[in-house]
């Protein structure tokens, strides 16, 4: 699973992610799960974040979406911890190489809210016109974080370029329940 993560190029990631939003079945490969789970959760989270934002909501419904929220956000932490270390396995790190920004998981974490933004723009566009705009704003977002993972991972893959695995380290209250 771990060394065709690593092969896998941004239109596929983007299309399975797309599967995901559209609610399909993924029948795709073996690292599918874990950019499937990724979408997933960031999908309840925007649906959540609606919620909490919805002026007719009362302070319960709001307070129990943003503890839904925090709850989803240490799990998408983890699952971008668990992205990386599948790279990670299959990636030779060059010690000398220059290090990058953002490692993969924090890349797919990024795309996985563009296809999500998409999605949403474009169904919102259809009963609001002056959304139109913003579809093909997004679409060349997608487009170029697309190309950028795709030659950050070329250069990961020839060792020009290296990452420092994600690490969730938040802390919070032990009161507040979250770690």
């Amino acid at each position: 699973m771990n060394d065709r993560l690593a092969a896998a190029s941004a239109a596929e990631l983007v299309a399975e992610m797309e599967r995901v939003v559209l609610g399909a079945p993924s029948g795709g490969p073996a690292w599918a799960a874990l950019v499937s789970d990724l979408v997933g959760s960031n999908l309840r989270q925007w649906d959540l974040e609606d919620t909490s934002r919805d002026p007719g909501a009362d302070d319960a419904v709001v307070a129990r979406a943003k503890r839904e929220i925090d709850r989803l956000n240490t799990g998408r932490h983890q699952l971008v911890q668990e992205i990386d270390t599948a790279f990670g396995s299959s990636l030779d790190h060059q010690g000398g190489a220059p290090l990058a920004t953002e490692s993969p998981g924090m890349v797919l974490d990024r795309l996985s809210v563009l296809v999500i933004r998409r999605a949403r723009t474009r169904a919102a566009s259809s009963g609001h016109t002056s959304y139109t705009d913003r579809v093909g704003a997004v679409e060349s977002q997608l487009a170029a974080l697309s190309l950028a993972f795709d030659s950050y991972m070329a250069e990961l893959r020839a060792g020009t370029r290296r990452y420092l695995p994600y690490q969730h380290l938040k802390l919070y209250r032990p009161s507040a329940g979250v770690s």
